[in-house]
């Protein structure tokens, strides 16, 4: 990836960390989104070819204190096109704020294997409660090997289960 899309997740992720701050006039007691979950997602990666990207993830996110969420989360999934196949599991931490009790907005980072290699991740996304329990999402996230820079992206939408 270029040194412009380098500066431009970092810009995002410097933003994201700005929105707690603004969010506690909106908070006002536990957040739906707090505890543990499981979910599906579904979009289209690119490396740099398209391709479609289905998987699931499991976590859990906890309030460190009044509009601002921490959390852990695994995922793992497919990234398909006509002429391969590639295999993820990620191991993520993820920190954002609440915009509302029913929605937030986070960073994630992290650790795993993509197609067999040893790769790391960075992303942000957006997720907000639409019924009792469920919510959903939307993702994007950039892997590369270790040691080398970012050198493919997913962008998901998901439904998440969150099981309080």
């Amino acid at each position: 990836m270029s040194r412009i899309s380098h500066a431009a997740i970092l810009s995002l992720s410097l933003a994201l960390l700005a929105l707690p701050a603004m969010a506690q006039d909106y908070y006002r007691g536990a957040s739906p989104l707090e505890g543990a979950y499981v979910g599906v997602y579904g979009g289209a990666g690119f490396d740099p070819d398209a391709s479609g990207v289905l998987g699931g993830m499991a976590g859990v996110n906890f309030e460190v204190s009044p509009g601002i969420m921490a959390g852990l989360e695994a995922q793992g999934g497919a990234d398909m096109s006509s002429v391969r196949t590639y295999w993820d599991g990620l191991m993520l931490a993820r920190v954002g704020g609440t915009v509302s009790p029913d929605a937030m907005v986070y960073g994630s980072a992290g650790f795993g294997l993509v197609n067999g290699d040893t790769s790391w991740a960075v992303g942000a996304g957006a997720e907000a409660i639409v019924a009792p329990q469920i919510g959903v999402r939307g993702d994007v996230l950039g892997t590369g090997d270790i040691g080398k820079g970012l050198d493919r992206a997913k962008i998901t939408a998901g439904l998440v289960w969150h099981m309080k």
